[in-house]
């Protein structure tokens, strides 16, 4: 039988291609077998590392929640052992106290504070938030026959008054007129060096008034180089640390707390400047550390 070359070339090239077939087949069940390793040895390698993990992350919770408790019970010792801690620790230091929440006047357990560790309580005042009201203001300067166009000049009153022995004259009189309240105010109050201002006011009026009040007042009392600690409660309704930060003095946001006492007598101590101290977040620290 005459076989045709075109056969032979058609089935030499079938026989190729089939070849061909075989071998990409052979390859790719190779490749796919490796391939298959590969992820295997992959994905455990990842549970070996999930684990380590996932043990490292056990290891920390266990810390954290044992730092936690210590921390805790720190905070607890000083709370209660806050007014031993604190003896002596202002002996000649001469103090005022300045008010600028008189919806919730606090100053009694700063004063408190401040006697227990032999620091002297020059004064204790509390400024209303009518200081700035305009029919107030044309009143005082009607009954003073002083010309009073700012709260500015207010305040600027208030303190240069306390520079003179007339001073309890002066502040009483305002308190008359319902600008503010002498809570104390002794012997010694001329020689004032340090004042803390007791914030945390309204928050609906709570920035203005900061603008017309306790403003004003940093930039008075630092012309007369006066040392100043700016003071809030922990639950004040509105917090007057973070601007009180802005002008450079140090802060303090939780004084009713035993923690809070301990870091004002350390910082009217040492005269620390500029730092802020408690829980709020922004906080340089708890307490003040040792330089």
């Amino acid at each position: 039988m005459h076989i045709n070359m075109k056969y032979y070339i058609v089935t030499i090239g079938a026989i190729f291609i089939a070849l061909g077939i075989g071998i990409l087949v052979g390859f790719n069940l190779n490749y796919d077998q490796e391939l298959g390793k590969q992820q295997a040895e992959i994905i455990k390698d990842l549970d070996t590392k999930f684990e380590s993990l996932k043990s490292k992350n056990d290891n920390l919770e266990k810390t954290l929640a044992t730092v936690t408790t210590d921390y805790d019970k720190a905070i607890e010792f000083i709370n209660q052992n806050v007014d031993k801690v604190i003896v002596s620790e202002l002996q000649e230091k001469n103090i005022g106290i300045i008010s600028t929440n008189d919806n919730n006047d606090y100053t009694k357990e700063i004063g408190e504070t401040i006697t227990k560790a032999n620091g002297s309580l020059a004064f204790d005042i509390v400024l209303k938030n009518n200081i700035y009201n305009d029919t107030k203001l044309k009143e005082i300067s009607e009954k003073l026959n002083i010309e009073m166009k700012s709260e500015q000049d207010l305040i600027n009153y208030i303190v240069e008054a306390l520079k003179g022995e007339d001073a309890s004259d002066k502040l009483r009189y305002l308190q008359e007129l319902g600008v503010l309240k002498v809570n104390a105010l002794n012997s010694n109050y001329m020689n004032y060096d340090s004042v803390v201002l007791a914030g945390g006011n309204d928050p609906k009026t709570g920035k203005e008034q900061f603008e017309k009040i306790d403003k004003i007042l940093i930039s008075k009392l630092k012309e007369e180089n006066k040392y100043m600690v700016g003071v809030q409660k922990s639950d004040a309704k509105f917090s007057n640390i973070e601007l009180y930060a802005k002008d450079k003095i140090t802060t303090i946001d939780n004084i009713n707390e035993g923690v809070g006492k301990l870091s004002l007598v350390i910082s009217l101590k040492e005269g620390r400047t500029g730092e802020n101290f408690g829980r709020l977040e922004g906080s340089d620290a708890l307490i003040p550390y040792k330089k």
